[in-house]
């Protein structure tokens, strides 16, 4: 059986194409789904070939695929009419794809080879006709994160005498089983701070002298 080898380009950017050989007795599905993982298609998509004269115009339709690539019984020689024979076809990958076939030269069927097969790819596919690219999520990065001061946490509070005695008549109340909010002596806790004030140099500090 003969072997038809087609140049299938892009039909806008006739730099992108992939050669595919495939046998006169397959279908154009068969054809079909060689072009799809060649140029990296989206799959599963339904397509239309038809038939062109030699300056690319339009001519009937030859087969319509759905897309389960079903629909289809007719086989490639019989559509082989002119030793450089011309199709169109339309299919969609992410949107409507236009692509131009034409029959390169006619090859003997090579034992042991599995048609359809691309025997030659030339460019990338179109961004176009790709899947959208992932998302970038940018990952925060540990070192970027702020480092908290430590003299946020600076604060006025019990001496730890007063916790040390706060726990310990809690552990009593506990133990009696009388419970009750431990006594703190808040003036003594106002001197202190009074104190602190002074040995950091705030001890004469007023408010209206920032105003």
């Amino acid at each position: 059986m003969a072997v038809y080898r087609f140049r299938v380009f892009i039909e806008d950017d006739h730099e992108i194409y992939r050669d595919i050989d495939v046998q006169g007795r397959q279908r154009f599905a068969d054809l079909h789904k060689e072009v799809v993982r060649s140029f990296n298609f989206q799959q599963h998509q339904p397509a239309e070939y038809i038939s062109s004269d030699q300056q690319w115009y339009e001519g009937d339709t030859v087969v319509q695929l759905d897309a389960n690539l079903e629909g289809d019984h007719q086989k490639i020689f019989s559509h082989i009419d002119a030793p450089r024979q011309r199709f169109l076809c339309v299919t969609i990958s992410q949107k409507e794809v236009g692509l131009a076939l034409e029959l390169q030269k006619i090859l003997k069927d090579e034992e042991d080879a599995v048609y359809p097969r691309c025997a030659k790819s030339m460019g990338a596919a179109p961004y176009y006709t790709q899947p959208p690219p992932e998302p970038i999520v940018d990952e925060p990065d540990a070192a970027d994160e702020p480092e908290l001061d430590a003299d946020i946490f600076d604060a006025d509070g019990p001496s730890e005498e007063e916790i040390e005695r706060f726990q310990k008549q809690a552990e009593k109340a506990s133990k009696s089983g009388n419970l009750k909010t431990p006594k703190v002596d808040f003036k003594k806790l106002k001197n202190e701070s009074k104190k602190k004030d002074e040995e950091d140099g705030f001890g004469d500090f007023n408010m209206d002298d920032l105003m």
